[in-house]
């Protein structure tokens, strides 16, 4: 099998369906209390290594497909790096909350920690918007966010009642850039790239 035939079922669905599969395992133990901190948040953590090949598969069908930028290279690159930022922050932050004491004012700045690189995330997704030429792109990149929104609006909305009537536990709140996220990558994922079959 050749190298272009090897590449050509290179599918991005793959990857993404394994890093959502791992959020949903996570989250599920973490909410039955089956996974204490701080191993959900380095669990959850470690999950985001799978971007790498979701990235690599996903610039690939778009490279076969003509639909690659520069733009999007580098929107890439740089919501990759802010990613791998964002995870090594919640291990840090996992890690050390355990040894700060009750109401330190430490706890304040590293509470704060993961959100520098979600401020990044969200600048380079700006930046790909405004530095974006070509139409269809930027029109694929504000569909997708929609869905990542969507996403959060709808989970958000829907277990804030079913919450309220003590149907189901308290779930922190820094869930919601995490489904932004994946709401973005299934968004990305869905929508067709010129010359797909």
């Amino acid at each position: 099998m050749s190298v272009a035939a090897q590449t050509s079922k290179a599918r991005p669905g793959v990857w993404a369906g394994l890093f959502f599969s791992n959020v949903a395992v996570i989250a599920v133990l973490h909410i039955t209390g089956a996974l204490e901190p701080p191993a959900p948040y380095i669990l959850f953590a470690l999950n985001f290594v799978l971007l790498v090949p979701f990235l690599r598969a996903t610039r690939q069908a778009s490279e076969q497909a003509g639909a690659m930028s520069p733009a999007l290279r580098a929107y890439n690159w740089r919501f990759a790096m802010f990613s791998a930022v964002y995870a090594a922050a919640m291990i840090v932050a996992g890690n050390i909350y355990g040894s700060l004491a009750e109401g330190s004012p430490l706890l304040w700045l590293l509470a704060t920690v993961p959100l520098v690189p979600v401020l990044g995330m969200i600048w380079t997704m700006y930046r790909y918007l405004r530095e974006e030429k070509d139409e269809y792109l930027r029109h694929r990149a504000t569909t997708a966010s929609l869905v990542g929104l969507a996403l959060v609006l709808v989970v958000g909305t829907s277990w804030g009642f079913l919450e309220t009537f003590g149907l189901v536990p308290h779930v922190w709140n820094w869930w919601v850039f995490p489904a932004w996220a994946i709401g973005l990558g299934i968004g990305m994922a869905f929508t067709r790239i010129p010359g797909d079959e």
